[in-house]
């Protein structure tokens, strides 16, 4: 084997090492993306369990200052009606009576909203507890995924490891400016960077090459390039 194919299957074999680390990479990328995304839905469902809250807080609050102002109230109506007591004139007893009406009038319509409140109060408890059972719910299922995935990702982060050992292995046979040159080439193109040519056709543009440039190719005597998409190729023999 001339030592072209040599350095030619060298750069093929550091190249399909490259591919499985971005591969691992693209995973390991993927599953923190996942589990952003989690983190993301648990704070929103997050947000509706505090929302439902402060809804029933502000409930709560105009219960109880309901509930204040009607023992106001009432404490009135008592100290009115022990002025029925002492009044001397009609007009004043009228007058007296009038305003525990009003005051009573008032108490009505405070009671009435009160029980509408302690309805809301009730159905705000309940959708808040719904939402934090399903808030917790989703937060365990979030936690077991998360392990499942820290998991993964470490078993892909030590294959990198294992890979990048290999590809240094493997790159260490060949010429430094083989691997030089396959590094400039891998900055101007997307993709593989050496390519075989079957049927004098590029594998990596898929254009055909000129029939003499296909012919240079199988003698091995030296790096060519493809004159379309300048990717590093070689001849393959089609078995």
């Amino acid at each position: 084997m001339s030592n072209i194919q040599e350095q030619i299957n060298i750069l093929v074999e550091v190249q399909g090492v490259e591919v499985e680390i971005l591969q691992a990479d693209r995973l390991v990328n993927a599953l923190s993306d996942e589990v952003a995304a989690m983190d993301q839905a648990a704070a929103e469902r997050q947000a509706l369990v505090s929302a439902e809250k402060e809804t029933l807080d502000v409930l709560k609050k105009s219960y109880r200052e309901l509930e204040s102002e009607s023992k106001i109230n009432a404490g009135m109506i008592v100290k009115s009606n022990e002025k029925l007591r002492g009044v001397k004139t009609n007009k004043e007893y009228q007058s007296i009576l009038k305003e525990i009406d009003e005051i009573r009038k008032r108490n009505s319509g405070m009671e009435d909203r009160m029980l509408e409140l302690l309805d809301a109060i009730e159905s705000a408890e309940a959708a808040a507890k719904a939402k934090e059972a399903e808030l917790a719910g989703f937060l365990q299922s979030c936690r077991e995924k998360k392990e499942s995935f820290a998991a993964k990702a470490q078993r892909e982060r030590q294959a990198v490891e294992a890979l990048n050992e290999k590809k240094a292995q493997i790159s260490a046979k060949a010429d430094p400016e083989t691997i030089t040159l396959l590094d400039d080439v891998k900055k101007k193109v997307r993709g593989l960077a050496v390519v075989p040519v079957q049927q004098a056709i590029c594998m990596g543009c898929h254009m055909n090459i000129p029939a003499q440039l296909f012919n240079e190719l199988q003698r091995f005597d030296e790096l060519r390039f493809c004159p379309h998409c300048h990717r590093i190729i070689y001849w393959k023999e089609q078995g």
